[in-house]
């Protein structure tokens, strides 16, 4: 719902220093830090309560002194050119009707405020300064709104990395998607043991296609030569029941699974291809969730006969054997179209 005076061609920033009283504190704060902060260009200002000088800050605040009831929690707003902005806040002082100080010293502030001294003001506006901007700290820390810096440079990425097994800058940036992108799974990314149907939740989310995950698949393993069986005096793994195996290789019906992705459109399923954008980051992706090079896997890609493309040579974008090339057959319109990719083999593809 819009708020008032939203069709109005009244920008934030001016309805902020023209209106300050409209806002509340901490948003009036946090909008004021956004736009004098250190990552703002023209403005090298520190975050609030992190600098040694109130001076580099990137809000400087004052509090009213008066013995009346304010009406709201700021008073005023005041842009300052090359200087931090001046906020007066109606709480959080030390003097006033709502400051610990006794009343006469209110009264003595006043008074030399009316004479054009404004020095007792100004020392008790340094604490209260340190107050106030410590106060709007503690709300930052525990609220991650607050921070208007990207996601994966805030301070609270730290911890969902963490969560996540890249605690440490150097296990960052290795993959071929951002690192910002895993920070919305951190909760499935930090379970343990991580499950078939998280795969699919962070795979379909992310790639805004339907992914659906078989298990069990089974694969074969090749033996190692050293491993293999031979008899006679020098042999080796040769005792019944334990080691000795009958051929070069063994089948683990456990070490193998596969996603099913789509039914995809024609644009889509190219950039699944190992030939387009997606691949890479569906490698990567679905390798740091299972965690382990133990598990092999194969991606199927669904596309619906209605968006196969006719074929046709000399094309820049022709056809390619075993991916975006098929034989017609007989079939219902609404048959599936499908490639089996494996990528621990490079540059192989099986057609099904």
């Amino acid at each position: 719902m819009g708020t008032h005076g939203w069709g109005t061609d009244v920008s934030l920033e001016e309805l902020l220093f023209d209106k300050g009283y409209r806002f509340d504190f901490y948003q009036a704060a946090r909008l004021l830090e956004a736009m004098y902060s250190e990552v703002s260009p023209g403005y090298p200002k520190k975050p609030l309560g992190e600098g040694a000088e109130p001076g580099k800050e990137s809000v400087r605040f004052k509090s009213k002194v008066g013995f009346d009831f304010p009406a709201s929690e700021i008073d005023e707003i005041i842009r300052a050119n090359g200087k931090p902005a001046q906020m007066t806040v109606n709480f959080m002082g030390l003097a006033g009707g709502l400051g610990p100080l006794p009343a006469p010293y209110t009264e003595l502030i006043l008074e030399r405020a009316w004479r054009k001294d404004t020095a007792l003001r100004d020392f008790l506006d340094i604490f209260n300064h340190r107050l106030i901007s410590l106060m709007y700290r503690v709300r930052k820390i525990y609220r991650i709104g607050f921070d208007f810096k990207a996601p994966e440079q805030s301070h609270f990425s730290r911890y969902f990395f963490s969560l996540m097994g890249m605690g440490m800058k150097s296990l960052r940036g290795r993959m071929g998607l951002p690192d910002r992108a895993l920070l919305f799974y951190t909760e499935l990314l930090n379970q343990q043991p991580r499950s078939m149907t998280g795969l699919e939740s962070v795979l379909s989310d992310y790639f805004k296609v339907m992914v659906r995950g078989n298990q069990l698949c089974g694969r074969w393993i090749h033996i190692e030569e050293d491993e293999i069986t031979r008899l006679g005096a020098s042999g080796q793994n040769r005792t019944l029941g334990q080691d000795a195996v009958l051929g070069s290789r063994v089948w683990d019906q456990q070490g193998k699974f596969e996603l099913m992705i789509g039914p995809l459109t024609y644009e889509q399923f190219l950039d699944f291809l190992p030939t387009g954008s997606a691949y890479v980051p569906l490698c990567e992706f679905t390798r740091f969730y299972i965690g382990t090079d133990e598990l092999d896997y194969d991606f199927l890609l669904i596309l619906k006969k209605d968006e196969k493309v006719e074929a046709g040579l000399g094309k820049a974008d022709g056809p390619r054997l075993s991916w975006t090339s098929w034989l017609k057959r007989g079939g219902s319109d609404t048959e599936y179209e499908r490639v089996r990719l494996s990528p621990q083999l490079e540059d192989e593809s099986e057609r099904i």
